[in-house]
Parts: C-alpha cells; structure tokens; sequence
C-alpha cells in the first residue's frame, strides 16, 4: 500500500515536473519573443525618428534653398565658365535690324556696379571699372580669371581709374559680338588659308591671306591698286611699326569688316549705355537749339572732336597708346566722303544731321575702339588713313577744346 502511494505520488510530482517546465519554457519562450518584438521596435522607432530628423532637415535645406532664390544670391566661385563665358546669338533676326529708338533728352545717369562682378564682396580694396560695360573688379579677381598676369596688362588695368579708361576682358575681345555663324565662318575663313592662331602675322602673310580670299571671292587676281590698299591697311592694323600684327589684333580687324557687312541698326544694338552717353555728351555741346539736330558744320566738329578723345598720349604705356596728329582740312574731307546721312544739294549751312543719325554713323568706330592694346582702324575709311581710331574714348569731355 505503501508502495503503491509512494509510485502515485512520484508519478505526481514527476507530471508536476514536466507541466512546470512546460510552463517555464512557455513563459521563456514568451519572454523572449516580447523582448525580440520589443527590440525590432525599438529599432523600428529609432529609424523612423532619424527618418523624420532628416526629412525636417532636408525640408529646413529646401527652404532655405528656395528663400535664398527669392534673394538672388549670387555664386561667387570663381568658375572660368561662368565669368569668362560669351553668349553668343546664332545668327541674325528681323529684330536686330529693326530701328533703335534711343532717347536724346534723358535723366539717366549711368553709373558703374558698385561690387566686384566676380566675387560681389565689399573688400575695401580698389575696384576698376570697364569704361565699356561699366562692370567693375578687383585685380585679384582678375588674376584668378587668368587676367592681368603680365606687367602690361596690369599697367592698362590701372588705367581704369584715368580718363583714358580700360576694357574688361570680354570687351576688350571684338569679336564677341559676332554671332555663331558670323564666328564659324571667320574660323572656318582661317583655317583654309592657314592663319594659325596665337602667331604673329608679317605683311607677306597678310597680303598672301588677302589674295587667296579675294581669288575665292571672284575666282581673280588682285589688281596692284588693290594690293597697294592692303598694304596700307596693314600698315595701319600695325600701330607700333613692327613689321608684325598679333592674331588677336588681325582677329579684331577682321570682326570689323565683318560688322561693317551688317545693317547699321543691328550696330546700334551693340552699344552699351556708357557709350551712348558719352556720344550723347558729345553732340550736345554742338546742339545750340537743344533741339536733336545740329548743322552739317557742327556735325564735321562732333565727329573729328570724338576722334580726339581717342588721341591722348599715355607716357607710361609707350606703345600701346597712340598720338596722331591730324590736319584739319584732312578731317573735313574725311567726314565729307565717308559719312553716309542723306543730305540734299543745299549749301552746307543749311544741312543738318540729327542725333539718330550722327549714332547711326558713329556706332562702328564706336565698337572698333573698344581694343585696349590695339585700336582697330575701321576697313575702306579715309579717316583712319590718316587717324588712329585709340581706345581713350572715356577722357573727360571738359578737356576737349574746340
């Protein structure tokens, strides 16, 4: 009997045994399946919460990107392809030579930017303003443009602050204002009579250049009167007497023959405000009416004073500026055989010439005097014959005497 108790109880406790690690296990397995479940979301919640610090954050970027956009700040790095990239038009349109309507009574007074075009940072050190474009720099800018890295370039920065004036890199270039096909062609132009860029160019070259375009031209030879002008043009593309031209000199000649080839209003379209306003200076002081007219008379003065400006010697940049003396009968008849306004078979007291025309006529030797080292003779005119066209053309109007 006792036996038989002590197998039932140890049957018993053994059945209490297997059910309590049964429920052990169970409650084990539970724990560790809560802990697991509680520690993905644990991780689930971090990620979401760095999830949402990074969506405020990118949201805190992209408006401060978009109020940054409404201030128009500008990026200063100093990147070639932003400051020294041209934007050039294709080709020419019906809207280039439509009339310009430029006001001559106006009370705009054009000033120069205040901030250095290239980094637009007051830095207190000294800025140079283009007298073209009326952008200003400083010379370290400059420098890290790749300009100004040689003395005489340096020399004609400092001229910025002189009547004289000097031009910015991309004004100082003519044929920047041609168009892409206007610059294909003059390339393409170079590279079938192998004109080879950055070389110096002899009269030979120039005259053996001239030849070979004229023969494709007109399937002819050039008459010696015609060789004997090209000649003489070389002479004056050569300022210094060198007996050589630069590529970049023959490249800005070049550009000028190729604008005289364009309707005169596309010129006009050219010009930069401080250009007309210093036009406008100028025939102003020849309009005794104030009225936008002026006489023939005065019309010969504007023009032959407008020259002058161009004719300061610069003492300490021999050979870069240019003094010619003039004639005054020369200017007369200069002005007589090359302008082209209408005029009627009035006398000569009686001929007038208004504003738009006195512009109209000028715009050319305007943009040919843009050239800081090499003032560009305007092809097929008397005038520069006999007259250096000089880039001086920023020279107070006060000094002029007439």
């Amino acid at each position: 009997m006792g036996t038989g108790v002590s197998r039932e109880d140890e049957e018993k406790q053994t059945n209490l045994r297997v059910k309590v690690q049964a429920v052990t296990a169970f409650e084990s397995a539970g724990r560790k399946h809560r802990e697991k479940r509680k520690s993905q979301l644990d991780k689930r919640k971090t990620k979401q919460n760095g999830k949402s610090e990074g969506s405020k954050q990118s949201g805190w970027d992209r408006a401060r990107e978009k109020s940054l956009s409404k201030l128009h700040v500008k990026d200063t790095s100093l990147r070639l392809s932003d400051f020294n990239k041209i934007t050039r038009k294709t080709q020419l349109d019906e809207e280039d030579i439509k009339p310009v309507d430029i006001p001559y009574i106006t009370s705009e007074k054009v000033q120069p930017e205040e901030l250095c075009h290239v980094c637009s940072v007051y830095t207190g050190r000294e800025t140079y303003p283009c007298r073209i474009c009326y952008k200003v720099y400083h010379e370290g800018c400059l420098r890290k443009l790749g300009q100004c890295k040689d003395p005489a370039s340096s020399a004609l920065l400092k001229r910025a602050v002189k009547p004289v004036g000097w031009s910015c890199h991309k004004c100082d270039n003519l044929s920047n204002v041609l168009t892409e096909e206007e610059m294909c062609n003059l390339m393409s132009l170079f590279e079938r009579h192998e004109v080879m860029r950055d070389s110096s160019i002899s009269l030979e070259d120039y005259l053996d250049f001239r030849k070979r375009v004229y023969n494709e031209l007109t399937n002819s030879e050039m008459e010696r009167e015609q060789i004997q002008e090209e000649t003489r043009t070389y002479h004056r593309v050569d300022k210094d007497s060198t007996g050589s031209i630069t590529w970049w000199e023959f490249l800005n000649f070049e550009t000028t023959r190729i604008l005289q080839l364009r309707h005169k209003n596309s010129l006009l379209h050219l010009l930069h405000k401080r250009e007309i306003e210093l036009a406008r200076r100028l025939f102003q002081i020849y309009d005794e009416k104030h009225d936008g007219v002026i006489s023939e008379h005065n019309a010969r003065k504007a023009i032959a004073t407008w020259y002058t400006l161009f004719l300061e010697p610069d003492e300490t940049l021999h050979g870069y500026a240019i003094m010619s003396q003039v004639k005054t009968e020369d200017i007369g008849k200069v002005i007589t055989e090359n302008l082209t306004f209408t005029m009627d078979d009035e006398t000569s007291s009686e001929r007038t010439m208004s504003w738009n025309d006195y512009l109209l006529e000028l715009a050319i030797y305007i943009i040919a005097a843009r050239s800081n080292l090499s003032p560009v003779p305007v092809e097929g005119s008397e005038w520069t014959k006999s007259v250096v066209v000089s880039t001086e053309m920023d020279c107070d109007l006060k000094r002029t005497s007439l």
